[in-house]
């Protein structure tokens, strides 16, 4: 009796790890859905921010390690899709010996993180890993770009959800082929104009999608540097200067173009959205409908005077001088760098970063100040993080700085672009 009890308690407890297992295997494809479904989530909302914008020229050659402050290769090339403004893929260069016997491997934009400090780029990724990685071939160019490859890419270094830009079944209410844009362009405007901001919103982020079909065409950063630019009566606007990248999004953000000569400014250069920009049909130059008028009336800057394009209020401005909707809003990324500070700061009912004017005025003098910090080479990393908010001609500096001196300088500026008497310093030394 004993022994009968014991079977039938050990094949209860079998039937019972059975039942759990099965349970388990049901429910991992719907755990697993809903951690893809949040890792989307997550990398559209970092998507829909300017997150940085550094120099294409920059990237290339960068050293990229890993956590472990282990060298994994540096940045040999970058796959560009102009015309959506889409980083498609990194080429990471690993062993050889000055280029020769290298192995070359993609890499997704927003799978690393740029330390400015140290001037490297980290990627959470083992040597190990980097060499099981899907090899990348420069003579096969279309073939290492097309949708399979890349979704392999993707996937091995766990972000595949950012694959959402492609088109695979060419069903995006993508923008129209130049020829349409060309002869349509007043009415697309005043179609634009009487959308709703939510509708443009949606329509921005179709326009920037890639067909697969047209993967295998991104371009070679190091084919559009120096390409030339013309207009629709094909007078020549200048030449492609540099592109500037937003790595953690996978934007290009904006093409910089020697534009000097054509407005009649020496050596000053325009900043384009990509997304105005279009090949031309033999595809060895690009074609921007821009008159000289509008270049001229379009923020432009000398070459030895950059503005910070990390600032989406600035960039903002850029964009709207195009009639181009911007990826991102100015809202989603002027909150994380010091999110306990701006959430204090709402319940004290004062000015954040969210209550920055749009008026010309108000982007104007904020630009300025911005611009007055970037250009001091004394500012810490801090000091030049630091927010300026501007609205109704009233200006709020907030953030952390390393110094009183620092305080003081950064106080300054912003009197020198502002009226006296409308400056609050609320920055507080570290």
């Amino acid at each position: 009796m004993k022994q009968k009890l014991q079977i039938i308690s050990s094949t209860f407890a079998a039937s019972i790890l059975a039942f759990t297992a099965v349970a388990q295997d049901s429910l991992q494809p719907n755990a697993v859905q809903a951690g893809q479904h949040q890792a989307g989530k997550a990398n559209r909302a970092r998507q829909d921010r300017l997150n940085s914008a550094v120099k294409s020229s920059d990237v290339i050659g960068m050293t990229v390690n890993n956590y472990q402050n282990e060298k994994l290769g540096r940045v040999e090339e970058l796959a560009l899709d102009v015309e959506s403004g889409r980083i498609v893929q990194v080429i990471l260069s690993t062993g050889g010996f000055l280029g020769v016997g290298d192995t070359l491997t993609g890499l997704p934009p927003g799978a690393l993180h740029h330390d400015v400090a140290a001037g490297v780029l980290h990627l959470d990724a083992t040597r190990e890993r980097i060499k099981a990685a899907p090899k990348f071939d420069m003579t096969k160019w279309e073939e290492s770009g097309d949708h399979a490859h890349l979704t392999e890419v993707y996937r091995h270094y766990d972000a595949e959800p950012s694959l959402w830009f492609v088109d695979r079944d060419g069903k995006s209410a993508a923008r129209a082929t130049s020829t349409d844009r060309d002869s349509n362009s007043s009415a697309a405007r005043d179609r634009d104009e009487a959308l709703n901001k939510d509708a443009v919103r949606v329509a921005g982020i179709e326009q920037s999608t890639i067909p697969a079909s047209r993967l295998g065409q991104a371009q070679k950063v190091s084919r559009l540097m120096g390409m030339p630019v013309n207009n629709l009566q094909n007078e020549s606007l200048g030449k492609v200067e540099n592109l500037l990248l937003d790595l953690p999004s996978g934007r290009l953000v904006a093409v910089v173009v020697s534009s000097g000569g054509f407005i009649g400014i020496g050596d000053e250069l325009s900043a384009v959205p990509p997304t105005a920009l279009r090949f031309a049909s033999d595809r060895h130059s690009l074609v921007l409908d821009a008159s000289k008028e509008l270049l001229t009336q379009a923020p432009h800057f000398s070459s030895d005077r950059w503005p910070n394009f990390s600032e989406p209020v600035y960039t903002e401005g850029v964009y709207r001088a195009y009639r181009v909707q911007p990826y991102f809003t100015t809202n989603s990324v002027t909150e994380p760098d010091n999110t306990a500070l701006n959430a204090r700061d709402r319940n004290d009912r004062n000015p954040t970063a969210f209550d920055q004017g749009n008026s010309a005025g108000d982007v104007d003098i904020t630009a300025r100040i911005r611009q007055g910090i970037v250009d001091n080479k004394d500012m810490s990393l801090n000091a030049r993080n630091v927010k300026v908010i501007t609205r109704d001609g009233q200006v709020t500096l907030r953030g952390p700085v390393n110094t009183a001196e620092e305080k003081r300088m950064i106080g300054e500026i912003a009197t020198r672009a502002a009226v006296l008497g409308n400056v609050r310093n609320e920055i507080e030394v570290k």
